[in-house]
Parts: C-alpha cells; sequence; structure tokens
C-alpha cells in the first residue's frame, strides 16, 4: 500500500489539482469545480470493466443516468444542501479524504514495519486498523454527500433484519443502506460505486470498518495480512474519482448560472463604488467538518 503500488500515481488522490478560477466571492453559498473531473483516473486502478475513467475534456464527460423517480431534488430551504452547494462538500470531502490516504499509506508502513518505528505489532496492528476505521468514514461521508448532488438522502429508519428497534440497529441501518442506494439501478452513479469491483471493495471496506472499530478498544480483530487492502482501497478511490467527474457533470450548468450572477453582482457592486472582490475559500466553509455527524444532517 505503498506509493509506488497503490496504482494510483496518476489519479486525483495522487495528485492534487489546482482548482479552475472562479469569479465569485467566498460565500456559504459558493462552490469552487475541481479540474480534477477533466482529468483520466490511472489506468492501472482496479475498477470494474464496465465503468471508464472521466475523459479529458468536460464537455465530454460520461453521460449520468438518470435520477431515481423516488428521489426528489434537494430544496434550498433550511438546511436542505442545493446541488451545487452539495457538490462543493462533496469536492471538499474528496480533498479531505486525500489528505487522509496518505496518512493512511504511510500508517500502513508502520503497522507492517512495526521495529522499524519503536512499535510492537500489536500496537502497530491496532492503531492502523482504527485508522483505516477513520478513513471509511470519510468514504461514507463522501458518498453521503455525492448522492445528495443527484437529491437522493439516505434512509435511517429501516429496520435492520427485522430487529429491535434501537439506536444501534438504526445506525447500523443507516451505514448499511449507503451502499445498499449505489446498487439500485437508478441511482445516478450506480455505473461508478454500484456494481463490479468497485461496490465489491466498498462491501469489503466496510466489513473491516465494522471488525476492527474494536480495535480502540483492545479487542482482537483479524490481523491486516488477511485481506488485500491495496485492492481494497485503490479500488474504492477508483471509482469515486469516476463518480466526481459524473457529479461535476449534472451540477455544471447550475455553477455557470451561479458565475454570471456573481459576474452581474460583481458589476453592479462596482457600479456603485464597492471595490471589493472576494474569491477562494474561508475557514467557514470547512466548519461543517467540525461536526461528526453534521454531514448526516444535510
Amino acid at each position: 500500500m505503498t506509493k509506488s503500488s497503490s496504482g494510483l500515481s496518476g489519479s486525483m488522490w495522487a495528485n492534487g489539482r489546482p482548482h479552475l478560477p472562479r469569479p465569485w466571492p467566498a460565500s456559504p453559498s459558493s462552490v469552487s469545480l475541481s479540474s480534477v473531473a477533466s482529468a483520466p483516473a490511472s489506468s492501472s486502478v482496479s475498477v470494474s470493466a464496465s465503468v471508464s475513467a472521466p475523459p479529458v475534456n468536460n464537455s465530454s464527460l460520461p453521460a449520468y443516468p438518470p435520477a431515481p423517480t423516488s428521489a426528489s431534488a434537494p430544496v434550498p430551504t433550511g438546511n436542505r444542501l442545493t446541488p451545487p452547494q452539495a457538490f462543493h462538500r462533496f469536492e471538499q470531502a474528496c480533498r479531505r479524504l486525500r489528505w487522509k490516504f496518505l496518512d493512511l499509506q504511510t500508517s500502513y508502513q508502520r503497522a507492517t514495519s512495526p521495529e522499524e518505528y519503536g512499535f510492537t505489532r500489536a500496537d502497530a496492528e491496532r492503531n492502523f486498523k482504527v485508522d483505516f476505521h477513520e478513513f471509511y468514514v470519510w468514504i461514507e461521508q463522501a458518498i453521503v454527500l455525492l448522492l445528495l448532488i443527484f437529491g437522493v438522502s439516505i434512509s435511517r429508519t429501516s429496520r435492520p433484519f427485522g430487529g429491535p428497534s434501537s439506536a444501534t440497529n438504526y445506525g447500523h441501518a443507516y451505514h448499511h443502506n449507503v451502499l445498499k442506494a449505489l446498487e439500485e439501478e437508478g441511482c445516478p452513479v450506480h455505473s461508478a460505486l454500484g456494481h463490479g469491483e468497485v461496490n465489491q471493495a466498498l462491501w469489503k471496506a466496510k466489513e473491516l470498518r465494522n471488525r476492527w472499530k474494536d480495535a480502540a478498544e483492545g479487542r482482537e480483530t483479524p490481523p491486516l495480512k488477511m485481506y488485500d487492502l491495496t485492492w481494497i482501497v485503490t479500488t474504492v478511490l477508483g471509482g469515486l474519482e469516476v463518480a466526481y467527474g459524473v457529479a461535476a457533470q449534472h451540477v455544471e450548468p447550475e455553477l455557470l448560472m451561479e458565475i454570471e450572477q456573481t459576474q452581474v453582482q460583481a458589476a453592479s457592486s462596482t457600479g456603485n463604488g464597492n471595490n471589493e472582490t472576494g474569491g477562494g475559500e474561508t475557514d467557514d466553509e470547512w466548519e461543517w467538518m467540525v461536526e461528526p455527524m453534521d454531514w448526516e444532517a444535510a
């Protein structure tokens, strides 16, 4: 799971892409479209044979499937995110996931060669398993925001396996439903994440998340060598990059509309003697990450 063997050397996860310049001021509703969507994923990433990486030009990105008829578009009122706002947060989550991916690589090195870093093997494995659990949380967070772009919300009311109604069971149902939503044929990102090897890798990652979350409590968990972690991680990230391209194309018309509106507002402000300009992102736009479960309420 080192850089050279990750299979992601040419992807958005290994090479941060510069953001395209956008002429709007930073605000809670502003969004930025990364050029990540316009760059091809590494050909060595193991994704389903029927899923292709985003092509070079935004205009030729793969067409997204129709949204499920049971899902309604988000209403931009209250705490509900508009598709561009959800895309902006999804992009932020992907950037955070890339950061955590680099951390996971170094964590894996310490776990597989603990003596070189002054750790016992048991302690190193335990810490890596906690790191992996946290990494999966960001994968799930990105998927939830991705689905919100298309107006798809995850049900948290289903009772798993007909079991008793409890907060714990509903929590398990929610995590289960996140992946089940991707498997629906009408899901807009079904082709990227809902079938084939990518979907298998997502379920395997969730399984490890469930097993390894106990590592923080010192319980015995399956050893690292039992799993092909490189395949799991690179396959999931490869699928997310394809899904990013689909989402970018979906919100592009609304993004262009916001650009035009912002340009008009900027011209009006200049005409009124207000020469203040804004750009980039403010720290406020990342505050939603501070609350661990805030993204679930989005």
